[in-house]
């Protein structure tokens, strides 16, 4: 019973996402930024940068991505995530919170928290030492006062 309400939570996640993207279309709104939490589906880079051995900076990731060059990313380019984004007319990828070559001013339209191999459960996380989520949010809440000093309260 509960890998079928698992299931069923997957198939159910990308409708909601499309309904609700098609609600923001539909009222204009206007989306200032792109922020990411989750697992290997959307993470961008970040255990690139963490020792685990859970990592997808070898080829054949990122053949079709710019350059041609794995990025983290368990994809041959880019993530849904990084499309989402290009959609609303933001940038064309998200990056990395822990990846160096970035910086807040960098992540002010968008920045990924996602940990490949990371779950609701910290036992998961614990075992292939990733980063659990409740440390995407504390890095999610360190963002933000980075982000309030760079941009102002407003």
């Amino acid at each position: 019973m509960k890998q079928n309400i698992k299931t069923i939570a997957h198939k159910a996640i990308p409708l909601l996402l499309l309904l609700q993207l098609l609600q923001i279309i539909r009222t204009n709104a206007k989306v200032s930024s792109i922020i990411v939490f989750g697992d290997s589906t959307v993470d961008s880079g970040n255990n690139n940068h963490i020792s685990t051995i859970l990592k997808s900076n070898f080829e054949p990731y990122g053949r079709n991505f710019d350059g041609k060059k794995p990025t983290g990313r368990f994809s041959n380019g880019r993530i849904a995530t990084d499309f989402i984004s290009q959609a609303f007319g933001l940038k064309s990828t998200i990056p990395a919170y822990l990846d160096p070559m970035y910086n807040v001013s960098d992540f002010a339209s968008g920045v990924c928290f996602a940990s490949a191999g990371t779950g609701y459960d910290d036992a998961t996380s614990d075992v292939l030492s990733v980063i659990p989520l409740w440390k995407e949010i504390d890095y999610y809440k360190e963002y933000q006062k980075q982000l309030r000093g760079y941009l102002g309260e407003e």
